[in-house]
């Protein structure tokens, strides 16, 4: 496996890639309000069945995305793509904000994500960032898992952060 940036000729092979997910918890969240405080949890829950999770994003604008010249990744072999990161550049804040992380379903639990999560550490330390953020659906199990495993902490959320409706549950890593 390689990781490599992402040419012009990715970009169609990257928007073919399926992002959908299967889990078997949720992450429900429960807030409080009080005249002196705002409480919020997220509890994970285990939900009756497994379901499969369409894709939250869209991805019309990769090859935008690859334009701006920033941290666009792709795990490959020879002649075929099956993973890629994109992450934008928030300069004032010196972020690296996550927009995209997928790799295509049979061949996921493999470490292509963690190694594509590492080749964005490398970029952004190269680039003078600070940290990188990202956002994951509630209902997006494997991917909170993998960014705790990785040393990525909860930093918040954000209500209808995803075109369905869905909370962004933030998650941050310090590079």
């Amino acid at each position: 496996m390689n990781i490599r940036r992402a040419t012009i000729a990715d970009i169609e092979r990257c928007a073919s890639l399926e992002g959908s997910y299967t889990t078997e918890y949720v992450w429900q969240m429960e807030e409080a309000v009080h005249a002196d405080s705002i409480t919020v949890v997220f509890r994970r829950m285990r939900i009756p069945r497994r379901i499969e999770v369409a894709y939250p994003c869209g991805i019309g604008d990769l090859k935008k995305d690859l334009l701006r010249n920033e941290c666009f990744l792709v795990a490959e072999e020879p002649g075929m793509v099956f993973g890629y990161l994109d992450m934008t550049v928030r300069r004032w804040q010196a972020q690296g904000w996550i927009e995209h992380l997928i790799v295509q379903p049979s061949y996921r639990r493999q470490g292509i994500a963690t190694n594509l999560l590492e080749a964005a550490r490398q970029w952004a330390r190269s680039n003078g960032l600070v940290s990188i953020v990202a956002a994951v659906q509630t209902k997006n199990d494997p991917a909170i898992s993998l960014l705790t495993k990785l040393g990525y902490t909860f930093a918040g959320f954000i209500d209808h952060y995803f075109s369905n409706g869905d909370i962004g549950v933030l998650y941050s890593r310090e590079i």
